[in-house]
Order: structure tokens, then C-alpha cells, then sequence
């Protein structure tokens, strides 16, 4: 490059050669090279803000009023921050404040660059598991999680762990996930995070997705996913007994800790989801319709919530299923409807029905409005009507990946 440059510097002083007729070659190509030397040597200019991540925030609000009772909520404040961290790795980190305080909702990072299409994702993450699960509070299609996630994996997918994905190399979308967490939903406390115990006690995922286009109007996506947990231990300390260790071999009597339940404690939770997406070319972003289903197995044994032993082995099902149109550039009518089984009483049954409107005023402003009806099959259940306003606004770069297709 200096040679270049230097060449075209001679060339444009050939020209100008009689406009200093006692100026010799020699002294020509001497100040020639002191410019270039100044030239290389000047410091770049570059933006303070150059190397800081992209960053932006989502504020959530909402208004409840549910059988005569009025609530006004601040959800959430959620900060998020990414970037690439080298040509091989990307990150990002999502802090959430709320009224219970403020939180590491997610951390991760993710290689760029590995072959055989292998990607590698570590940290704090939102699991791979089923559609809406890994959908934060605020980018749902409706106000409140659906009671099928919040009961069946305990809100959102957050786990701490690793997940490894493979693209297949298809004509069509084709990825496999396979992971291995601590455990996996935000508000999940079978397990603790903070504690250390055996790797059969971690939970391992998987999951199969599948992306095509029928035609140029039509999309389909379907999804199968799995979280298997070998064991649980959970001690009962109304009644001293014998301790285990963590490997499963008996400890000395122990007089302060009870039996620790280890054998029969295996828990399996599948689900199956699919969405069809109608897109017609010649209606752009502003015509269209999304219908999304999801259901779920629960299988394991449960605890007494007093005791802590072990009762019997209960097989649950749960989904949910909600169709949403784009009407204009604005409004986004739909309707949802959610079924959830109880999960120490399978046959307790909890129906929700929701009918919601939502209002993007702009690109980062929306307005949603909701009506829901919960009964259950209970002889002495009651149900209740809830209506709901959520008023969310985006600052800044604030996204979390191609949501809305």
C-alpha cells in the first residue's frame, strides 16, 4: 500500500514538475516521503461509541380488573445488551427490574463460525423447548402467559446450562438441539440453581423443528421437544432418618436431615407444537394470519407439599391453541384458548378463553386489549372474568430474533 501510494504521488508530481523548475528529483521524492510518513503516523478517528454493544429496553405496563378487583402493574423494565465479542463468538445479557427487583433474565454466548453447521450456545439462556415457551412476557400475542407454560415448565424456558444445534443440510428448515441444564423454567423449584448435586439430577433437552413454505402465501413449522430429569432428591425433615450423599451412598444417621427420596423420581415433560402462517405476497407486512398450537405431557412423581415424600406417579395434559389476523397496518385481532390439567390431580381441568386486540401506534409503541374467562370442572369452582389493557415501549435496539414470520 505505501509503495502504491507512493507511485501516484510521483505520478501527480510529474505533472506539476514545471511549476518548480529548481527542484531536483531527488529532493521531489524526499518531501513526498515526509508527507507520507505524516499521513501514516496521524492517529484514526473513531467514534467513542464504537465498540459498545447494542443496547435498548422494553417497558411493559398493565391494568387488570378481575371480578370487581382493580390492580395497576409496572411488569417489567427489561435492558438488553449485545454484540459481537470476536469474529467467532457472539453475546448478549438481558437484565429484567421488576416490582420483586431487578434480575439476569438471561447471559449467553453463542459461536459464529464452527463447521459441520454446529452452533454452541452456554450461559444463562431461554431453553429450546416447545414455541412460546422462549417468548418473553412482552413479546407474547397475548397479556398473560398462558396457564399451560406457567403450570407445565413454570414460565419462561430460563435455564443455565448448554445447548448444542445442528442444521441439517435439507432443502427445507431442519434443526436438531440437544442441552443440558440445571434446570429449566424461571419460576421451576424442583431444583436450585445454587446448589451443586449429581448430573442425574440435571435436566437434559432436545428438540426437532422443521420450517417450510407452501407456496408463496403459505408456511408451516412444526416442533417436537423433550426434557428428561433422571432423579430428584428431596429431603423430608419431619422425620430424621438417614442421610444419602450425593452419589447415592448411605451416610451416617443424621438427626437434623430425613430420608432423602431417590429411586422412581424421574420426571419427562414432552410437547409438540405447530404453526401455520398465511402471508399473501400481495399484501406486504400488512395482511395475513398466524395459528399456533402447543401441547403438553407432564409425567413424574409427585411430593407432598408438607411432608416432602413422594405420593403417586401423575401423567398430565395441557396446550393451548390461538389464531391472530393482521387487519391494516395496525390492528391484530385473535383469539386464544387454553386447557390445562392440574398436575397432582389430572383430572382437575382449567379452561381459559381470551379474546384480545392489539394496537401497534407505532413501531415502538403498542396497545393491547384482552377479556378472559378461567372456570375448571370442579364442583365448586368458581370462574372469573378478567379484562386488560398492556401499554409496551421500546427504546433503542432492543430484539430478540425473527419472532413474528
Amino acid at each position: 500500500m505505501r509503495f502504491i501510494l507512493l507511485i501516484s504521488l510521483l505520478s501527480w508530481t510529474s505533472i506539476a514538475q514545471a511549476q518548480e523548475p529548481g527542484q531536483s528529483s531527488e529532493d521531489r521524492i524526499k518531501t513526498l516521503e515526509d508527507r507520507l510518513n505524516k499521513i501514516e503516523g496521524a492517529p484514526v478517528k473513531t467514534s467513542l461509541s464504537a465498540f459498545n454493544p447494542a443496547m435498548g429496553m422494553a417497558l411493559d405496563f398493565a391494568t387488570s380488573h378481575t371480578n370487581g378487583k382493580q390492580s395497576v402493574n409496572f411488569r417489567a423494565a427489561e435492558l438488553n445488551l449485545e454484540a459481537p465479542i470476536d469474529p467467532f463468538l457472539k453475546g448478549w445479557a438481558i437484565l429484567t427490574g421488576s416490582p420483586s427487583g431487578v434480575a439476569v433474565e438471561e447471559a449467553a454466548m453463542q459461536t459464529t463460525a464452527l463447521p459441520y453447521n454446529l452452533t454452541v450456545t452456554g450461559g444463562r439462556l431461554f431453553a429450546s423447548f416447545g414455541r412460546l415457551a422462549h417468548f418473553h412476557d412482552h413479546e407474547l400475542p397475548v397479556i398473560d402467559r398462558p396457564r399451560s407454560l406457567d403450570t407445565f415448565i413454570g414460565g419462561e424456558t430460563q435455564a443455565d446450562g448448554v445447548e448444542v444445534s445442528y442444521l441439517f443440510p435439507t432443502p427445507f428448515y431442519l434443526t436438531a438441539v440437544g442441552g443440558v441444564v440445571n434446570k429449566m423454567g424461571a419460576t421451576n423449584t424442583r431444583a436450585d440453581n445454587a446448589v451443586a448435586r449429581p448430573l442425574n439430577n440435571f435436566t437434559y433437552l432436545g428438540r426437532l423443528a422443521a420450517y417450510t413454505d407452501l407456496g408463496d402465501d403459505h408456511s408451516l413449522e412444526l416442533g417436537v421437544s423433550e426434557a428428561w430429569t433422571p432423579k430428584r432428591f428431596v429431603t423430608d425433615t419431619s422425620v430424621p432418618g438417614t442421610d444419602f450423599n450425593a452419589d447415592g451412598t448411605l451416610d451416617t444417621p443424621n438427626t437434623s436431615a430425613g430420608l432423602q427420596t431417590r429411586k422412581n423420581t424421574w420426571r419427562s415433560l414432552g410437547g409438540v407444537d405447530f404453526t401455520y402462517r398465511y402471508q399473501p405476497a400481495s399484501g406486504g407486512l400488512y395482511k395475513g394470519a398466524i395459528w399456533s398450537t402447543e401441547v403438553l405431557q407432564n409425567n413424574e412423581r409427585r411430593f407432598n407439599s408438607t411432608t416432602n415424600l413422594p405420593t403417586d406417579r401423575v401423567r398430565s395434559y395441557a396446550g393451548f391453541s390461538y389464531i391472530q389476523f393482521k387487519v391494516g397496518p395496525r390492528l391484530r385481532p385473535g383469539v386464544m384458548v387454553d386447557l390445562t390439567e392440574d398436575l397432582d390431580t389430572a383430572k382437575t381441568l382449567t379452561r381459559t378463553f381470551t379474546v384480545f386486540i392489539t394496537y401497534d401506534v407505532t413501531e415502538f409503541q403498542r396497545l393491547r386489549l384482552a377479556f378472559s374467562r378461567t372456570s375448571d370442572n370442579r364442583p365448586t369452582g368458581l370462574g372469573s372474568n378478567t379484562i386488560g389493557v398492556q401499554w409496551t415501549g421500546v427504546l433503542g435496539h432492543h430484539v430478540h430474533g425473527f419472532r413474528d414470520r
